[in-house]
Parts: C-alpha cells; sequence; structure tokens
C-alpha cells in the first residue's frame, strides 16, 4: 500500500521546511555550533511543520556527518531514525499517556544512557493533553535533565502548557503557511507524480487548506483521486465539498436582503449539489469577513478574489449594521454544534434564520430592536431604486486619452434612504385602525423612551384597543397604569409620540379593560397597596404590619392580636 502524500513529501531536512525559514535558520545555527538547549517547545496550527521538524533536529543532533547543522540522512543514525527503529528517539502521544503514571515511568527511562545513539530523543506530541499532576511530576526532569536527553513539546494549543512549563524550554511558534508557497509546493508534487493540474484547481486547493501543509497534501490527493485529467477548478470543486460560486453569492445576497425563502432555496441548492455543511460555513463566513470589513472602511483586508470585489461591495451596502457581525458568531456555535451527532442541513438552515431573525430584546432594548429592524427595512425598500455603489468614471488624460476603465469602489458610501421615503413608508400603514397602531406599538414606545423612559416601561403593558382618524384608545389591565397613563403630562407626551408617527394630531383617550375587584368589609385598600396588586396580579389582602407609633409596643396584627 503506498504511502499517503503527506508522509511521502515530508520535509527531510531543516531547507525543506516551507514558510518557516526562521525557525529552520536558528535551529541550523544551534545544531552546526552545539549549543543546543535541552527542552524544546513547538507550537502552531495543525499541518505547519512541528513533529516533522522534531524529527529532523532528533536526526541532526545524532547525525555522524552533519552537513552545516544539517543531517545527512545517509549515515547509520538517521537510516536508524528514519525508519523508525531508533529505540532512543521516541514520539510520546500525550493525548493516551497523560497521566502521572506514565509521567513517571518516562522519568525513570531518561536516566538510562542511550542504547546506539548519542542522544535520547523524547517527542512529546500533543503536550497540552497532560495532566497537572503528570506536569508536575514531569517538570524536575525537564529542568534538569541528563546531558544525553532532549526533549521536544509539540502543541497546537500553548496557552494550556503551565508558565512553569514554557519558562524552561525553547520556544518556537510555527506560522500558518502563506497561500503562495502552499501552491507551489502542491505543483512540485503534482509535477513529481506525473499529474496535471490547472492553476486555478492548485490556488482553490492551497486557500482551502487555511495555512495547513498536511491539509493541502489531503485535499490534493483526494483531488486527484477524483480519477479527472487535468485536474480542474470545477473537479477540485467537488472533491472538496465546495460551494458552487453562484449558489453562494445567491446566498450571500439574499441574506443581504432579508431574504429568508431565497436564502433557504440557495441554501437547498447547495446541499442538493453535494455542498459540505462546514465548507459552506466556511464559505459564507469568508464573504461575511470580507462584507464587515469593507463596510467597516478597511477593504484591503477582505481577502477576496478580483471576481469577488464588486460583490462584497454590494453586500457591504445593502445588508443592515450588525448582519455580517452575527451571522459571524452564530456560524462559530453551530460549527461546534457540528461536531456532534445532529441534522447538518438543520443546524446550517436554522443558523442562517437566526441571522435574520434575531430573538426579539427583553426591556427597553425590545422597542430599539424593532426600530432597528424596521428602519433597516426601509431603507433597503427605498435604496432599491437608488444607486447602491459609486463607479469611477475614466478620467481624461492629457492628450485626450481616456484614463483606466471604471472600477467599483468597495468603499464608496451607501446612498441612505432619503428621510421623506421613509416617512412615506411609514405613512403607508392604515394608522386610522387599531391594528395598524398594533403594528407601530413599538416603534411608539421606543419614541416615548426618548423623553420618558419610565413611561415607556408602562405603555409596555398597554396596547392600543381602539383608534379612529383622529384619537387612539390605550387599554390596560392594571390600575396603577392606567393612573400613569391618564396623568395630563404623560399623557401629552404620548399623543406627541403617536402624533410624529401618524402624521397628525392624535388625541390620547384611556380604558381600564381588567376585571374589577371586590373590595374587603373594612374598606378599599391604599393607592400602593393596589398599584402592586394591579403589577403582580395578586387578588387579596391577606394581612399587614402595624407598627405602634409610640414606641413602646411591639408590632401587632390588623385584627390587634
Amino acid at each position: 500500500m503506498s504511502l499517503a502524500l503527506y508522509r511521502r513529501y515530508r520535509p527531510q531536512r531543516f531547507a525543506d521546511l516551507v514558510g518557516q525559514e526562521v525557525v529552520a535558520r536558528t535551529l541550523v545555527n544551534e545544531v552546526r555550533s552545539g549549543e543546543l538547549a535541552h527542552g524544546y517547545l513547538f507550537t502552531g496550527v495543525r499541518g505547519t511543520g512541528k513533529t516533522s521538524t522534531a524529527r529532523i533536529l532528533a536526526r541532526a543532533v545524532n547525525c555522524d556527518a552533519p552537513a552545516d547543522g544539517e543531517p545527512d540522512n545517509v549515515c547509520p543514525p538517521c537510516v536508524e531514525i528514519l525508519s523508525g527503529a531508533a529505540v532512543d528517539v521516541l514520539e510520546i502521544d500525550a493525548a493516551s499517556n497523560r497521566s502521572i503514571d506514565d509521567m513517571r515511568e518516562l522519568r525513570e527511562r531518561v536516566g538510562y544512557l542511550p542504547a546506539s545513539l548519542r542522544r535520547k530523543v523524547y517527542i512529546i506530541d500533543e503536550a497540552h493533553m497532560l495532566t497537572t499532576d503528570a506536569w508536575n511530576a514531569f517538570l524536575k526532569t525537564l529542568e534538569e535533565p541528563p546531558p544525553h536527553v532532549l526533549f521536544v513539546l509539540a502543541t497546537t494549543e500553548p496557552h494550556k502548557v503551565p508558565e512553569t512549563i514554557r519558562s524552561r524550554v525553547q520556544r518556537f511558534d510555527f506560522r500558518r503557511i502563506p497561500v503562495p508557497a502552499i501552491e507551489q509546493l502542491l505543483a512540485d508534487v503534482a509535477a513529481k507524480e506525473d499529474d496535471r493540474v490547472e492553476p486555478d484547481a492548485l490556488l482553490l486547493l492551497a486557500t482551502a487548506a487555511q495555512g495547513s501543509l498536511r491539509d493541502a497534501l489531503v485535499l490534493l490527493e483526494q483531488a486527484l483521486g477524483a480519477g479527472e485529467r487535468p485536474v480542474t477548478v470545477a473537479v477540485a470543486r467537488r472533491s472538496l465539498g465546495l460551494t458552487d460560486p453562484s449558489t453562494l453569492h445567491s446566498l450571500v445576497t439574499s441574506l443581504a436582503g432579508a431574504d429568508p425563502a431565497g436564502t433557504l432555496r440557495a441554501a437547498a441548492a447547495a446541499f442538493d449539489s453535494g455542498a459540505d455543511p462546514r465548507q459552506l460555513f466556511r464559505d459564507v463566513a469568508r464573504l461575511a469577513r470580507a462584507a464587515e470589513l469593507v463596510a467597516l472602511g478597511y477593504p484591503e483586508g477582505a481577502s477576496v478574489g478580483p471576481d469577488e470585489v464588486a460583490l462584497v461591495a454590494d453586500l457591504a451596502a445593502i445588508a443592515p449594521a450588525g448582519l455580517w457581525l452575527r451571522l459571524l458568531e452564530l456560524i462559530a456555535e453551530a460549527e461546534m454544534n457540528l461536531r456532534q451527532s445532529v441534522d447538518a442541513r438543520l443546524l446550517v438552515e436554522v443558523c442562517l434564520l437566526r441571522a435574520l431573525r434575531p430573538p426579539a430584546a427583553d426591556g427597553e432594548d425590545a422597542g430599539f430592536t424593532a426600530l432597528t429592524l424596521r428602519v433597516a427595512a426601509l431603507e433597503r425598500g427605498a435604496a432599491a431604486v437608488e444607486p447602491r455603489a459609486v463607479v469611477a468614471a475614466p478620467a481624461p488624460a492629457p492628450g485626450g486619452a481616456t484614463g483606466p476603465a471604471p472600477v467599483v469602489d468597495p468603499v464608496a458610501a451607501v446612498v441612505p434612504a432619503p428621510a421623506e421615503a421613509v416617512i412615506e413608508a411609514i405613512g403607508r400603514r392604515d394608522l386610522t385602525t387599531v391594528d395598524g397602531w398594533v403594528a407601530e406599538w413599538p416603534v411608539a414606545i421606543e419614541a416615548v423612551a426618548r423623553a420618558n423612559k419610565g413611561l415607556a416601561g408602562v405603555l409596555r403593558d398597554c396596547k392600543p384597543v381602539d383608534a379612529d382618524a383622529t384619537s387612539v384608545t390605550i387599554g390596560t389591565n392594571g390600575r396603577f397604569h392606567l393612573e400613569q397613563i391618564s396623568d395630563p403630562d404623560k399623557r401629552r407626551v404620548i399623543a406627541e409620540a403617536l402624533s410624529a408617527i401618524g402624521g397628525r394630531p392624535v388625541e390620547v383617550l384611556t380604558r381600564f379593560t381588567g376585571e374589577e375587584r371586590p373590595r374587603g368589609a373594612s374598606g378599599s385598600v391604599s393607592d400602593v397597596t393596589q398599584a402592586v396588586l394591579d403589577t403582580f396580579g395578586g387578588s387579596r389582602v391577606t394581612a399587614t404590619r402595624l407598627h405602634d407609633d409610640s414606641g413602646l409596643g411591639a408590632p401587632r396584627s390588623a385584627n390587634g392580636a
């Protein structure tokens, strides 16, 4: 059985490391000078060369004839290590050997001299998985190991490695590999394998690897496995489960336009064509991030291809503020849930709908949220007939020649909907009926809150119960609320807000819509008590406490006891 590409083309020398020039140069200098540390910590995302570098270092320190700090890979120690037969080079998976007993066993074995090599090398992969007790048992050995021992810790989560460990080793950070470097390596591998891969397909694979060289080689092997030559962009896209660009663009455009039906249709088309849910999330997140950066005035950070510049500019212009940021947060949450046994398609659809329909906020934010969404929708409707992008006209050059072709400016400010258009759209609601005012009630509460937040809180427990061309009757089930909205000054505040929304003078009337409560034989209760009953839905007073004002007696109950 042939080896996988990422194993077949594993780097064998420091010079072969891709995208890690600083790490390679430093280690070569240390090997050449003989000034090696007793412990190293290699950190970085997966597939960036941490374990491969540890193996190269193990050969370099044991090579019989190192060439300028590099192992020759032909001497007996190098061949022994390359074949995996070297008992003095041990690779330990910390995910399955993480207990204190495992570290105690390692500590006992460290003291033995190497069997055949000059130095024993312990490579501890996924070191962050060790338990606290295991780290404590390992600490003294790592701090003062025998001179013939070298430790290399590799981890993707360095923050989980205790500070006491990090302070005792040399740390090297392996960075994500740039797309051009991955693209060049994939081209070299394809040539060595005598396979034809189109340049655009190589770029697509290199981008999808997200800085991981191992992932890139796995993706290349997956695309080659389709059996079609040459490997085109379409072949690579199918092998990766990528969404068709037209479907993806339709999906994000529907999101920007607050079109739930269009969004779900596009998502269905993506799934029907075989799109992978995780990859769909990544594709949508990439464009959402780009649109958010363009909207913030940072288009150079968008990192999109030339064919998507205009699309991203439109997405930034059309979408309501906060949509893309909210979508990115929801996608991050949904991707975590995809690791569980769930209906992936349903999870994607719910995520997209949650982005379009955020949950109503409680308290004061409810009216503001409703107002924001309403104004955003009105602006999008008014802007549908307005130019959305600014196109730079060809500048005349000296001698009558024309300048460069028109380009879409992704930072161009969006032309907001005129205030008259928004007012006109509001006016199209029939605000002479109670249904029209019920629909506008969150907007009315927000308008009142600008003048009196306390009164706005009272209005949230009230609602329009009748209306005509000149008046609105507000009903409430609470006596306390009725007193508040019936106060002349507060009723005037409400009337001013409703008049501004309706575009004409509106009189405010009030009505009690609750049930009358029977009074006790002793007479009516106090106004404060009744307000508490109205607010919290009580039905009767069972007892009160009276205090002796003279201070000579203890409190006594209402019945004199």
